[in-house]
């Protein structure tokens, strides 16, 4: 599995944005109101990213050899939960910009000034579950010195040293 990218989350994040700001902008220009968009999903996200920041705290414990309550393979779903916490957490965060951009560049309401205040809260939550995932996946990344079968000789010619054989 490979790291997430800054580039990936920022293309996630621009994406969502400009789609969710065109469709909220031709709703209301067609219809004169748009659809309330609700902490819930910041609210959510942030619960994800509170689970993944201490599964997180374990894996670095197992990673440095301390006493810890998760496996391998729980360390292995830990990775891929952090790599899913970044990606969602810019596509969700797009959408509340998206929605505050829109409640900026609208005709000044007590309806917009609300969905403002939301957009504003919810995308600082999603920046917030999107950093969790970024961190948590930095620190399950493998490297060379984390494998337990090192090998015992030398290989000089390319090919595996065996044990016991001469260097």
């Amino acid at each position: 599995m490979r790291r997430t990218r800054w580039t990936a989350v920022l293309a996630c994040s621009a994406t969502t944005t400009v789609l969710s700001l065109v469709a909220l902008d031709l709703m209301l220009r067609s219809r004169g109101w748009i659809p309330v968009l609700t902490a819930w999903g910041a609210a959510t996200g942030l619960v994800i990213a509170m689970v993944i920041l201490v599964a997180g705290l374990a894996v670095r414990r197992l990673r440095a050899r301390q006493a810890t309550w998760i496996t391998p393979t729980g360390a292995a779903a830990t990775a891929a939960g952090a790599q899913a916490s970044a990606l969602a957490g810019s596509c969700i965060g797009g959408v509340y910009a998206g929605g505050l951009a829109c409640a900026l560049l609208a005709p000044a309401s007590p309806a917009m000034s609300d969905l403002a205040l939301t957009s504003g809260l919810c995308l600082a939550a999603c920046a917030a579950w999107c950093g969790v995932g970024l961190l948590v996946e930095h620190w399950c990344a493998i490297d060379s010195s984390d494998d337990d079968d090192r090998p015992t000789g030398s290989a000089r010619s390319g090919g595996a040293a065996t044990p016991g054989a001469a260097a």
